[in-house]
């Protein structure tokens, strides 16, 4: 059952994609358009994969890094 064909690169982006609508649910997101909002959280996954492709993850927070990144995303917090 956990032996599922991905890489780890494919885990990432779905960790990524999960953190991401979690805390847009969190926050009480919610555009109207729910197939919308989802594909927009799989390119804002795929872009905070990108950015971070290299990035230590045992010298930097990931769950600050990723709140962070999904804030801005959802501008809340931002001024």
């Amino acid at each position: 059952m956990n032996d599922l064909p991905y890489t780890i690169q494919d885990n990432r982006l779905f960790e990524a994609l999960a953190d991401i609508a979690y805390l847009a649910g969190q926050k009480g997101f919610f555009s109207g358009n729910s197939r919308n909002d989802i594909a927009e959280f799989i390119v804002w996954a795929k872009e905070f994969e990108a950015i971070h492709d290299e990035t230590d993850w045992d010298e930097i927070d990931y769950i600050d890094t990723i709140e962070a990144f999904t804030l801005n995303k959802l501008r809340i917090g931002v001024e």
